[in-house]
């Protein structure tokens, strides 16, 4: 089964994290407009895409034994310009400098780290967040538009990129799309404002479906109810992405009392997750996934 998850930030790697061992074909397609921490300062090179979700992802599917995926996860502790950053974010940084192409330079890296899987930047040049907001006022950078006190108005990429082609066509050639959870304006709506993929989730067959976030973000978002919150980011790309939503409600319709709680409740239990996506994967003489889970 072909597998397709979009989205960014600690959301994204959890989803990885519950279906990797799973028997099926994963393609995590990441946003790639993160403007802040170390990301942020090595984007002062203008040629420079977001790696930080992307390695995220790579060390939550690498091997870990693997010294390289240890390592990658390290920070720079030393009181110099290395500071703070991610060990994983320089090397990423380096092969892209070295293969002078940001999908080579992942696929490279993904390699090191024994990476089974496919891993893919939504699109293979730099490009930033814009936001509008009720009163008008541009905002620019995914940093800025998570600052912001109330949901936008408008939602764009800061100028014309393409998606990568190979996202497309895993999207167009997909069993199951899970987009989310995360950060909807910043993790998982960056993707879907490139008109390819737009495309590609409008024509593909398989089922999409969009997980929502267990507890409020603390952002924006929250400025709206949360029952409006999808619909407005429906509004603002001027289609429907999804299918089928799974919100907190539906998690709390599972029977997931066997299930061991996890220590931080602010975020998906991995194991819940896992149980869900489970129900919605074709078993042995089936031949389509089971979509009869309670949802909303």
């Amino acid at each position: 089964m072909k597998i397709v998850c979009i989205g960014g930030g600690h959301g994204l790697s959890q989803v990885l994290d519950a279906l990797k061992n799973m028997p099926c074909e994963l393609t995590a397609i990441v946003t790639t407009t993160d403007n802040g921490g170390s990301t942020g300062r090595l984007r002062q090179d203008p040629s420079q895409i977001a790696f930080g979700d992307i390695r995220r992802c790579a060390e939550t599917l690498g091997n870990p034994e693997n010294m390289l995926t240890i390592l990658s996860e390290q920070r720079f502790e030393q009181n110099n310009d290395l500071k703070g950053h991610s060990f994983g974010n320089i090397l990423l940084s380096a092969l892209s400098q070295v293969t002078h192409n940001t999908s080579d330079a992942i696929k490279v890296f993904c390699a090191m780290l024994g990476v089974k899987h496919t891993i893919l930047p939504m699109a293979n040049g730099p490009v930033d967040l814009v936001a509008t907001s009720e009163s008008g006022e541009r905002v620019f950078g995914e940093c800025h538009v998570d600052a912001l006190s109330t949901f936008p108005k408008h939602l764009s990429l800061s100028k014309a990129v393409v998606a990568n082609q190979q996202a497309v066509e895993a999207i167009l050639h997909a069993d199951l799309i899970l987009l989310g959870p995360g950060s909807l304006l910043t993790s998982v709506m960056p993707p879907l404002l490139l008109s390819d993929i737009r495309d590609a989730l409008c024509r593909t067959s398989g089922c999409r479906i969009f997980i929502e976030n267990l507890v409020p973000e603390h952002s924006a978002v929250d400025s709206i109810p949360a029952n409006e919150q999808v619909t407005k980011a429906v509004e603002i790309l001027g289609y429907k992405f999804f299918d089928v939503c799974l919100t907190p409600d539906a998690f709390e319709a599972m029977d997931l009392r066997a299930i061991e709680k996890e220590q931080h409740s602010s975020t998906h239990n991995k194991s819940q997750l896992k149980h869900i996506i489970e129900q919605l994967l074709p078993y042995q003489d089936d031949t389509q996934p089971n979509y009869s889970i309670k949802v909303h």
